[in-house]
Parts: structure tokens; C-alpha cells; sequence
């Protein structure tokens, strides 16, 4: 009786020890600016496409080189390695049309806001959703090599977002390969970014995009980009 009184003892003092041990270890670091995004990156460029929302606030930018058709709005989706198709949402002549464009690899069509028939469009000239996510040259690139001065500021919540606190990531992207990519929307001058990124899958849920002020009344122009639906599968032919 007394041998099973001491296993017991020892148990319980083992028990405790392993209790102790594990209250006094300190949970994993967080992980730096840098290899957050590195992994975003990585996510971003294996997904099979992804739902986006694209939404400009602040001073206009200008779809055409005449500067009579500006952008609102882009809601649409990207299909792995290179099709993108978008609504986008524009003021022309006064008055707000909607444009659908669809762009495969090198390739750009949109509806004529007249007509509404579809053109296609020259090389770098509009807004072209496929070459915004190109992994190449658009915005992986982008946050890979031209994000400077990353800061982790902690994580939060997204109204309207996921339920779980995400990593919050600041910075400045320089503005000549955005320019490149946007159609000269977004640059050249350097922005301040801001990106939420999910800590269990990475995925990136929103990046906020602020240009400097310009000599405008409407303020600084700030894109806010929202993706969801990852690894979805969508199926983007050539407009007919």
C-alpha cells in the first residue's frame, strides 16, 4: 500500500513538473516583415486563381491616354498562370458605364463604352487584371522586390473580413513598376502600402495602396484591394 502511495506521489510530482515546464516556455516568435510576405508571395503564385475587388477613392485615374474615361471600380477574377476577366466601373462624359475586360497572357480585349462591343486593346494601355498578378513582373514581383521599410505593426480584424486577426505589414513599393503594370494608373512615384495577411494560410486578404498627395482637389488617390476565394477555378476564354 505504501509502494503505491509513492508511485502515485511520483506521478503527481511528474505531472506537475510537466505543467510548470510548459507554463514557463514561451510561445514561437512571430515572424519577421520580410518572411511573412516572402510566404505571402509563395501563396499568391501557386493558387490556382482568386477573386478580386478593386476599389480607387481619392483623386481619378484615367483609363485612355485622352483622359476622358476614369476608373471607380474593378470586381473580377484571376485564373493561374496568366487570364484575368473584370467589371470594371468608370466615369465617362460625365456620366458612370461599366466596361468588361478580359486579358489572356499578352492579350487585352474590353467593351467599346459606346457600343459595348468588344475591342481589343494595345499593349499596356488600360487597366489589364492579368498583368497586375503576373507572377513575373506584376505584383509578386512587385512585393518581392521593391517592398522597402516593412513593418510588422501587429495583427487586427477586417470589418467585413475573416474572423481571425491578421498580420498587419507597412511599407513603401516604388512606383515605376506599378506604373508599368497598371497602365501608368498606379505611379510612378513611390507608395505607402499596407497589407492584412491571413498567419495560417497566408493569404493575402487586403492591400491598401496610398499615392501622394497630388495638386488635386479630390485628395491623394488610395486603391484598396481585396482578395477571397482562393484556389477557386475559373474558366476565362477569349471574349467572342
Amino acid at each position: 500500500m505504501k509502494a503505491k502511495h509513492v508511485c502515485l506521489s511520483r506521478v503527481l510530482i511528474l505531472f506537475g513538473l510537466l505543467l510548470l515546464l510548459a507554463a514557463c516556455q514561451e510561445p514561437p516568435p512571430e515572424p519577421t516583415p520580410e518572411e511573412i510576405v516572402q510566404q505571402a508571395v509563395a501563396r499568391l503564385t501557386t493558387t490556382a486563381g482568386f477573386h478580386f475587388n478593386v476599389d480607387l477613392s481619392g483623386a481619378p485615374a484615367a483609363l485612355d491616354p485622352t483622359g476622358t474615361i476614369a476608373f471607380r471600380t474593378a470586381v473580377g477574377d484571376f485564373a493561374a498562370p496568366d487570364k484575368a476577366q473584370a467589371a470594371v466601373r468608370a466615369a465617362a462624359f460625365g456620366l458612370i458605364t461599366d466596361i468588361s475586360v478580359v486579358s489572356i497572357g499578352q492579350d487585352q480585349w474590353q467593351t467599346n463604352i459606346l457600343t459595348k462591343k468588344w475591342e481589343q486593346l494595345p499593349p499596356n494601355w488600360g487597366f489589364n487584371p492579368g498583368a497586375l498578378f503576373d507572377a513575373a513582373a506584376g505584383l509578386p514581383a512587385i512585393l518581392t522586390a521593391d517592398l522597402t521599410n516593412a513593418v510588422l505593426s501587429g495583427r487586427e480584424k477586417l470589418e467585413g473580413g475573416p474572423s481571425q486577426e491578421l498580420y498587419v505589414i507597412t511599407g513603401q513599393v516604388a512606383g515605376e513598376r506599378l506604373a508599368a503594370i497598371s497602365g501608368g494608373l498606379i505611379g510612378p512615384q513611390a507608395v505607402e502600402v499596407t497589407l492584412w495577411i491571413a498567419p495560417d494560410t497566408y493569404d493575402i486578404i487586403r492591400i491598401v495602396v496610398n499615392e501622394p498627395e497630388p495638386d488635386s482637389e479630390e485628395g491623394a488617390s488610395v486603391w484598396q484591394l481585396d482578395f477571397s476565394a482562393y484556389d477557386q477555378e475559373v474558366t476565362i476564354p477569349p471574349p467572342v
